[in-house]
């Protein structure tokens, strides 16, 4: 069998599975199982395979028609520039979510900011992610689970970037002890009900802790909003992903907390998903 007719075997094969994503994951699992960059792919179209290698292709097809991401197969995932490792412990980072990169990038260069805090870090994509482009700067990445902080410590390593990050074990800012220029979290923000109904690849392969806000999907808002002002330094600011309808009640939450809104960042389907806040500390 050629390398063509495999790809669209694949791509069959999910697709009839209901795979949405289908072609792209056929290029992905062929990419990974040879080594092969996306020209590669194309210009290897008439290699002829080993029965071993499709044998490992097939194995990788009944794990992907299980739902499981070709992320959580291979381990690893691209974010913003850079390849994270990832694992069953931390939520798979998300492309909506590279916006808040943007958005912190842009807070740093324009106030000036040299330190920040990353709270419910996971895979530590977000932090390293920020690091990356921003070469004075030191972070550290807090997560509840010692899992994900052994998964960050990994990443930030293979980045080079472990004198400038720090990673603590912490429920939110509960083992913080001194404050910060721009305090980011993605927390879990789906309401415990709400979980059943997500897709398979999310409920099943996400870390349960990375998912479920509790009954309204509203609780680690409120626990991050109730301590936050001891750990935020004057003009400091806040970003926060939410999810789609929860713009009003995140909004009163950290208003009650004295501080103001700046803005709402909306997703590629127009959707609200991200707020942005000034500390009124003074």
């Amino acid at each position: 069998m050629l390398l063509s007719e495999l790809q669209k075997k694949i791509t069959k094969i999910l697709a009839e599975g209901g795979i949405e994503t289908n072609s792209l994951d056929a290029r992905i699992i062929l990419r990974e199982i040879f080594n092969f960059d996306e020209k590669e792919l194309i210009l290897n179209s008439d290699l002829i395979l080993s029965e071993s290698k499709i044998s490992k292709v097939q194995k990788i097809i009944t794990r992907r028609l299980n739902f499981e991401p070709v992320s959580k197969i291979f381990g690893k995932r691209d974010f913003y520039n850079s390849t994270f490792s990832i694992s069953d412990d931390v939520l798979d980072p998300r492309p909506e979510t590279e916006h808040i990169v943007e958005i912190a990038n842009n807070f740093i260069l324009e106030k000036g900011y040299e330190s920040f805090i990353d709270l419910g870090t996971g895979s530590g994509c977000i932090i390293l992610s920020i690091l990356k482009e921003n070469k004075n700067l030191t972070a550290v990445g807090v997560d509840i689970s010692i899992d994900a902080i052994n998964i960050a410590k990994k990443n930030s390593k293979d980045m080079k970037l472990e004198k400038r990050s720090s990673f603590l074990v912490s429920n939110w800012l509960s083992s913080i002890y001194r404050s910060y220029d721009l305090i980011i979290s993605n927390p879990p923000y789906i309401p415990s009900d709400e979980i059943i109904t997500l897709s398979k690849t999310v409920k099943n392969f996400d870390p349960l802790i990375s998912l479920d806000g509790g009954q309204d999907g509203l609780k680690c808002y409120k626990e991050i909003a109730q301590d936050i002002n001891r750990v935020i330094n004057k003009n400091g600011r806040v970003i926060l992903e939410i999810g789609y309808n929860q713009a009003h009640d995140v909004i009163k939450i950290f208003e009650s907390k004295e501080f103001n809104l700046l803005k709402i960042y909306n997703d590629i389907n127009g959707l609200n998903r991200i707020l942005t806040f000034d500390s009124k500390k003074t």
